[in-house]
Order: structure tokens, then sequence, then C-alpha cells
């Protein structure tokens, strides 16, 4: 590939084979989904960006369900090739002052959201490949409100539901005390637009899906979060 210019172009046009998803097979014989993980890390976060939006379209729930035969082929071949750990390395990488780069995080976020829903039992895999760790530390970030901290719990919610594996890896990394401290925010002030109240209701189901387990339930009482509780009602 002469340019990075080049590189994006052919990047761009393989956005063609996300309307045919019998044809996802070829991108793995093809070796194709192999030389696009690679490109996650690419020192140009243009081109990493150009390939989450690719994965992003490949991975649409609706063109998934068009074939399953080849969306299992194309699902099979990411997580071989540890597909979340390279996101969650990529997105590590990014500046979301950058619109671009927040918007290259909404992307990656939405594959997971589409890989998840296809397929619901990678979501422990997804986890412990620092997804976990990253999310939490996106929630609890020191920035403004807007809609990647919204889908991130939103993202956060789905991977606790009716999972153990999730649940108990959440707590032992504090899970419990960061869902606490980002709750306790709307025991002064409701939630002031309606995203802010789906945060808070994502945050709740996150909540309310750790405390099925009874190590939970003790760092929830250790975190004074009856106490909260409380105060919100």
């Amino acid at each position: 590939m002469e340019t990075e210019l080049d590189l994006n172009d052919v990047i761009q046009e393989m956005h063609v084979i996300a309307t045919m998803p019998d044809l996802y097979h070829l991108l793995v014989e093809l070796n194709a989904v192999h030389s696009l993980l690679g490109l996650l890390s690419h020192e140009n976060t243009d081109v990493a960006i150009a390939v989450v939006d690719l994965l992003q379209e490949l991975t649409d729930i609706d063109t998934l369900q068009e074939s399953e035969e080849g969306a299992e082929v194309l699902i099979d071949s990411l997580l071989e090739g540890q597909v979340v750990a390279l996101l969650v390395q990529s997105m590590e990488r990014l500046d979301e002052q950058v619109k671009e780069e927040a918007d290259g995080i909404y992307n990656t976020l939405a594959i997971v959201e589409n890989m998840s829903e296809f397929r619901p039992g990678l979501c422990t895999e997804a986890a412990q490949q620092g997804l976990m760790q990253w999310l939490l530390k996106r929630i609890k970030a020191k920035m403004p409100f807007d809609a990647n901290k919204l889908y991130c719990s939103e993202i956060l919610a789905i991977l606790l539901q009716n999972n153990d594996n999730t649940r108990e890896l959440l707590g032992e990394m504090d899970g419990i005390d960061v869902l606490l401290q980002q709750l306790s925010v709307f025991k002064r002030h409701n939630p002031s637009t309606a995203e802010e109240q789906e945060m808070m209701e994502n945050l709740f189901d996150a909540l309310c899906s750790c405390l099925m387990l009874a190590a939970n339930r003790d760092r929830f009482l250790k975190g004074e979060g009856l106490q909260l509780m409380n105060l919100m009602l």
C-alpha cells in the first residue's frame, strides 16, 4: 500500500460488503478480518477509526440477521482475533476532545453492542478482555455528560445481564463504588434531560444486576449504598 490515503480508500470500498453478508465468509477465507484487526493498532488513528466504522457496519445487527451463516463465520473470526481487547486498546489511544475520535469510541461501543446482541455468551469474554475496566474508568471520568458516557452505561448494563461472571468481575474492580458515586449525583437533583434519565436507569439496572451476588451486596452495604438509596427516594 503506497500511502495511508490508498489504505483508507480500500477500507471505504470494503463498506459495500456490509450489504452482502452472504459473502462474509470470503473476508475470513482471504484473511481480511485478520488484516483489519491488525489495522486497529495503526499508528495513524484515522486509519484505526476507519476500520472501526467498517466493523460497526459489518456487525450491524439487522445485517447479521440477514445471513446467520455469514454472521457466525464473521463473529467467530473476530473473537478468535481478540477483537474486544484490540478495540479497547484502540479506544485508549483516542482523544475525545477531537470529534472524529469521540465518534470512533461511540462506534466501537456499537460494535460491542451488535456482537453481544447476536451472541450474548460473549459478554464474559468481552468484559475480561479489558472492556469492563475501560467502561468503569470512562463512566467515572470527570468529563461533561455526553453520548459516549450514556452509551458506556448502556453497554455496562448489557454486560451484567444474567451473567454472574461479569457481576463478580465488576465487584472485584470496585465497580459497586463507581456505580454508587455516579448515582449519588442524582440525590441532589433530578436528571435534567431525557438522556441523563436514561443513563441513571442504566446505572440502576447495572447495580440491580450486581446485587444478585452476595459479595456485591456486602460491598453495597459497606459503601453506604442503602443510605444513598434512602436519600434518593
